[in-house]
């Protein structure tokens, strides 16, 4: 969850290839660290934290290079690059396999720690100027001080008015000074847009929810019965889906234009069907075929996700505004997680876990039309107040 902060405030002082250096060595860091573990216990410093922080901060820099880099064909470029990542995890689980049988598990993580070195040279290769920055707060500055010698002639005429106004204008100057500098250092002022944070507010909860359910999903198939060989079936079925659908992705966006909000609302909102018509069916053809329509969907929402943050805001703003949807997205994961887990143990089963789950769906289905109909609503008032005058 820090991550994306550290990077907003990095970002601000210095620039994006150094927030993603300084990722990228968290990242390094830790990998190596883990070779030397002896305990499952120490992974959480090493695997979690410092190469999660590490991920977080890398993450955002990519993505703010792909976004100035492309614009008419992001969609495109995007699902190309999920793609290729989707085909390589398929096999990696295969490679680590074959390591581990060849120079042991300590060796093989060696090799990892290796090959994470490789993000040094594709962290200083990334394109992180954008141009100049905006400076809102010397306009607010400017007008104050406009307004300062009409304020203290017309309300104080002696001497001793006039410094105690001086006194309670320094004193207000100084602190919308600090709360402007500590806006713009974490770039708290997108959340002044309700659009985006009705964005971030339902990608969080699709994206746990997605997340959750297939992890879980080994274990709702053998409580449906299936055996192992199925189980394995289903979650390599889903996963060629998943990587189908990103291929598949790439072909339609390089005919079409594609609305990346709608596309990820539309997705969810089959996301939502095809879970509750997993929950009812037993047969294994027929929880095959839901689980690759899942891939497929689930393939759609990732390539989105990042692309309806950044076709929103601005390259500048970019940085900071999804820092705040990694932000949301981890607070939903820690709260609701348990939560979730809560619900499988009173129960005893995991059907109402899952549909717990699929609930998540709602304020992504919900509050998105509510804020479309208010804006168009907004926007006819507009226009029929500029026809009347």
């Amino acid at each position: 969850m820090p991550s994306g902060l550290i990077l907003s405030v990095v970002s601000r002082n210095f620039s994006l290839r150094i927030g993603g250096l300084l990722g990228a060595l968290f990242m390094a860091t830790g990998s190596f660290l883990t070779v030397f573990i002896s305990s499952t216990n120490q992974l959480p410093l090493t695997f979690g934290m410092l190469q999660g922080i590490g991920f977080g901060m890398m993450v955002p820099v990519c993505y703010s290079t792909l976004n100035h880099y492309f614009v008419r064909r992001r969609t495109t470029v995007m699902s190309l690059i999920k793609a290729i990542q989707g085909f390589v995890l398929i096999w990696y689980p295969q490679l680590i396999k074959i390591m581990i049988l060849n120079y042991g598990f300590r060796a093989t993580l060696l090799i990892i720690s290796g090959i994470s070195l490789h993000i040094f040279p594709g962290m200083i290769t990334m394109k992180t100027n954008f141009g100049a920055k905006k400076r809102p707060a010397n306009s607010t500055q400017i007008a104050s001080r406009e307004k300062q010698p009409e304020a203290i002639d017309l309300l104080h005429d002696t001497p001793k008015g006039i410094e105690l106004q001086d006194n309670v204008i320094t004193d207000k100057k100084s602190t919308n000074t600090f709360r402007n500098k500590f806006l713009e250092q974490f770039n708290l002022k997108v959340l002044n847009d309700s659009v985006f944070c009705n964005i971030c507010l339902g990608q969080s909860f699709v994206n746990f929810s997605d997340m959750i359910f297939f992890v879980l999903q080994p274990m709702l198939l053998f409580q449906y019965g299936l055996d192992t060989n199925q189980v394995a079936t289903c979650i390599s079925v889903s996963a060629g889906a998943d990587v189908a659908g990103r291929f598949g992705l790439v072909f339609i966006s390089s005919i079409i234009t594609i609305n990346t909000r709608v596309l990820f609302y539309v997705a969810t909102f089959f996301t939502l069907i095809a879970r509750i018509a997993i929950l009812q069916v037993r047969q294994f053809i027929w929880v095959t075929c839901m689980t690759s329509l899942l891939g497929i969907l689930r393939a759609w929402l990732h390539v989105s996700s990042p692309l309806v943050i950044s076709n929103h805001v601005s390259h500048q703003d970019f940085t900071g505004a999804y820092a705040l949807f990694m932000l949301a997205a981890g607070v939903v994961n820690v709260v609701f997680s348990p939560l979730i887990g809560l619900i499988k143990d009173l129960h005893q089963d995991y059907i109402p876990a899952f549909y717990a789950l699929t609930v998540c769906c709602l304020p992504c289905l919900v509050f998105w039309p509510v804020e479309y109909y208010i804006l168009k609503r907004r926007n006819n008032e507009t226009a029929s107040e500029n026809q009347s005058m």
